[in-house]
């Protein structure tokens, strides 16, 4: 039996894993979907939830209360938004995001949207002599 140390010790390494391989596909620009799963063993039976990341371009926005993500083999992922979904970065339609939600019992419920600001959008300096 592994103690309940070692459980989340494998847990934050999937996690890590999940998010190294995003962070990968982000920096090649690419769509990309993963999905892992938890189990939890309570008294009252077991709870499955999943944890979705989708990654793709934003086709559609409403602050605070829907986003649609166009994401890998061209599907469209519409979640709705509500005041718990940390949005960091500005999102806007046309730019890359990365939209992490869960599924449960109690249904769906969006924790992030993170912004990737595009080529076109990253300010650049050139120095020059005086």
């Amino acid at each position: 039996m592994v103690p309940p140390e070692g459980r989340a010790m494998k847990r934050w390494t999937c996690v890590i894993a999940v998010l190294a391989f995003l962070a990968m596909g982000i920096a090649l620009g690419q769509t990309s979907s993963v999905e892992s799963t938890t189990k939890q063993k309570t008294s009252e039976g077991t709870i499955k939830t999943k944890t979705l990341t989708v990654t793709g371009i934003v086709k559609d926005y409403e602050p605070g209360k829907k986003i649609t993500v166009t994401g890998p083999k061209d599907k469209d992922y519409t979640f709705d938004l509500d005041e718990n979904a940390a949005m960091k970065g500005s999102v806007q339609v046309g730019e890359q995001v990365k939209v992490s939600y869960t599924k449960s019992d109690g249904g769906d419920r969006v924790t992030t949207v993170v912004a990737y600001p595009s080529a076109s959008s990253k300010k650049t300096t050139k120095k020059t002599a005086a």
